[in-house]
């Protein structure tokens, strides 16, 4: 298991966690001492966190502040500190988690100081759970949930079989320049996000994708009658950009992909992608476009058929 790929198979529905922020804010090695007994050696692994953490920080960390987010990215070979905190965060009781509660306000502290990240997010796991996630639903992910702003890096945690997360986020942390592994790009959400299933889960075996919306408190709900009324008032879906996005990731991949042979599943996978979303835009304001992003997709195909050899290979993926 990878912080990507620490995803909860089915949401549950639990009580919010209360206290934490009340809490005063101590030192690390202070946060940590209600739960030094859960985690082996944990005293050696804060006092590495400490030592090798990103401080001074332009975010204005202090050094405790940026060890604390050091320490959840760190892993090692058996309860790694994140799994050890998700665990309590998903818990239905939701008393095992006061000895976490020091801990949980240090680095709420921290990761508050650190740049809000708007922009879509990957995040995967290796087996398919599409199948509890409808669309339309709405759900709650208690834990820490670490995501990638790169399709690249969470290609590495895909097994035979994947579920892929798509997600709009809105208020993700950039923890990037705080992380043992400042080139994985990752952005957390933090515990408490809610989120909405914007469409069914698209199952292209061994691939499923799920696309979610982050929910915040300034979210507008979907109205019939706007969708009814006239074309002013008709707001932009934000998936039409995404398509670009994807395009471009679909690029990047395969630059120095083409030698593996699950890329060009991948590539029909995320294709199929296209094809659904568009077919939700509006017939009248989007038409156009639509049909320019499939055009320029199309090309991209075409262009993925030259081997490492050089050969050129014109099979046409049709998207109609």
């Amino acid at each position: 298991m990878n912080r990507f790929t620490d995803i909860e198979s089915t949401p549950k529905r639990l009580p919010p966690i209360h206290g934490y922020l009340n809490r005063p804010l101590v030192s690390l090695s202070k946060a940590l001492e209600p739960i030094a007994s859960t985690i082996d050696q944990l005293d050696r692994f804060s006092k590495i966190a400490k030592n090798e953490c990103h401080f001074p920080s332009e975010h204005g960390l202090t050094r405790d502040e940026s060890a604390a987010v050091y320490l959840y990215t760190m892993e090692w070979a058996e309860n790694s500190f994140y799994q050890v905190i998700n665990r309590a965060l998903r818990a239905e009781d939701r008393s095992s988690l006061k000895p976490w509660f020091a801990y949980l306000k240090l680095f709420n502290v921290a990761i508050q100081k650190l740049p809000t990240v708007e922009k879509n997010l990957w995040r995967c796991v290796p087996k398919d759970i599409a199948k509890n996630f409808k669309k339309g639903e709405e759900f709650t992910w208690w834990a820490i949930s670490s995501c990638t702003t790169s399709l690249d890096i969470i290609q590495n945690f895909l097994g035979k079989e994947s579920t892929l997360f798509l997600i709009e986020a809105k208020n993700g942390k950039n923890i990037s320049s705080c992380t043992k592994f400042p080139t994985e790009n990752e952005v957390i959400l933090c515990p408490g996000t809610r989120f909405r299933v914007i469409s069914d889960p698209l199952n292209q075996p061994p691939m499923h994708l799920i696309h979610l919306k982050e929910i915040t408190d300034n979210s507008e709900e979907p109205s019939s009658t706007a969708t009814s009324n006239s074309a002013s008032t008709h707001t932009p879906t934000p998936m039409y950009p995404l398509l670009h996005k994807v395009q471009h990731r679909i690029k990047d991949c395969l630059k120095d992909q083409l030698h593996k042979p699950w890329i060009y599943i991948f590539i029909i996978f995320l294709s199929i992608v296209l094809i659904r979303s568009t077919s939700t835009f509006d017939n009248v304001h989007f038409g156009n476009q639509v049909h320019s992003s499939r055009a320029d997709f199309h090309a991209s195909l075409v262009q993925i058929h030259i081997d490492k050899w050089g050969n050129r290979y014109e099979t046409v993926i049709h998207i109609l």
